[in-house]
């Protein structure tokens, strides 16, 4: 059905348009400009009254909600993984995959193969993710030190073959032997993302990857031997690079926010990415879930390992951008960016997602204007969430 939002405040790239009206014809964008010079009457139209209207979220780097797991859960339980993030303005994500038996890491990657192609019925799955197991044991949970495994492109392509065309990023460690054979395999024979993530690389093993294809960084600053000024190593190749993005996780647990501004002032707006690294604590019941098979619960503002070590977040990523927002003093516009059109660019899917523009799926949020609270969500121009509030 078309249809028209009149009378919003749309959070476009650039600024925002305030009384503005956005027309949607076949899940498509096809008209942004004042309500008053709205050219044709649709077939129906939704006043905002003031409303902002926001660009969907995309999170590419997810692990779970509502109490579920990507790397354990079946097809109904990746379905919930979609509902309990569509409430907090996620339209699009990719679902991460973590270090375990390889069985489960297979069987992880033909579950969200499968349920890509079928469709959540909601947010949109880009794909998966995954974190591992080409990375350095000694930069994950010890647990999954086991699972780590050298660099090897057989067992690579047959994690591809498990994926069924769906794999879109591929975390590795900069200093293993043999690793950019991968990320060329990964970036220039297969057009994928392959992620410096998990690991103690010098700034020099971090450009080499950088060189072979890597555009983009796991978690910033998680998973890596921190930044000296005598010794930048992964970071600082990563800050000083004009070719790779970075997500951060902006819930002043796993970043501080003055050291995730500093970060956005070295990369801008394009290239700093926000994820929410999710994990099924995020609106499960009672607090608790998993993560690669290991119980989690909510403590102290994040997931923790029964031992308190941190485990992943409890974040969404409206509470990200909200964070943006408060913590850095910027716009609008540069807030959403940075959870739309960034991850979007990163993705290579920027020509039909991550911003309101003309010609682009009517992937979009509708919020209050005091907190930023998600009221209603749009997938294609199709309502998958609306707050019971």
């Amino acid at each position: 059905m078309d249809f028209a939002f009149t009378h919003a405040s749309v959070i476009l790239e650039d600024g925002v348009l305030s009384e503005g009206a956005v027309s949607v014809e076949q899940g498509v964008i096809a008209w942004i400009g004042p309500t008053s010079n709205l050219p044709a009457n649709p077939q129906e139209t939704v006043d905002l009254g003031g409303f902002y209207l926001a660009p969907g979220l995309i999170d590419l780097h997810l692990h779970g909600g509502g109490g579920q797991d990507a790397t354990s859960a079946d097809l109904s339980g990746l379905k919930t993984i979609c509902r309990t993030h569509e409430a907090h303005g996620t339209t699009s994500l990719c679902l991460t995959v973590v270090p375990s038996p390889p069985d489960r890491m297979r069987q992880a990657l033909t579950n969200i193969h499968h349920f890509a192609t079928e469709g959540s019925g909601g947010a949109r799955v880009l794909g998966s993710y995954l974190e591992g197991p080409f990375v350095n044991p000694s930069r994950v949970d010890p647990a999954q030190e086991r699972w780590i495994v050298e660099p090897d492109l057989n067992t690579l392509k047959a994690l591809a073959v498990a994926a069924g065309g769906w794999l879109r990023i591929v975390s590795l460690a900069p200093e293993l032997p043999g690793v950019t054979d991968l990320v060329r395999w990964l970036a220039h024979e297969m057009g994928l993302l392959a992620a410096i993530g998990h690991t103690s690389a010098t700034c020099d093993q971090t450009q080499l990857v950088i060189d072979a294809g890597a555009r983009l960084a796991t978690h910033l600053f998680n998973g890596m031997k921190p930044f000296h000024h005598r010794d930048p190593n992964a970071a600082g190749a990563i800050l000083a690079s004009d070719l790779v993005a970075a997500e951060v996780i902006l819930d002043a647990v796993h970043v501080h926010p003055l050291a995730a501004k500093v970060a956005y002032r070295a990369l801008g707006p394009d290239r700093f990415i926000l994820v929410s690294d999710a994990t099924s604590v995020v609106d499960s019941p009672d607090g608790r879930g998993e993560l690669g098979g290991r119980p989690i619960r909510y403590r102290e503002g994040a997931a923790r390992f029964e031992n308190g070590q941190v485990a992943g977040s409890a974040l969404t990523m409206i509470d990200a951008v909200r964070m943006m927002i408060d913590h850095f003093k910027v716009g609008y516009p540069e807030a959403f960016r940075c959870a739309s059109l960034s991850p979007a660019k990163a993705l290579g899917i920027s020509d039909r997602l991550g911003s309101i523009a003309i010609g682009k799926h009517a992937d979009l949020l509708v919020l209050d204007k005091s907190d930023l609270r998600v009221l209603y969500s749009y997938v294609g121009g199709q309502r998958i969430f609306r707050s019971p509030y």
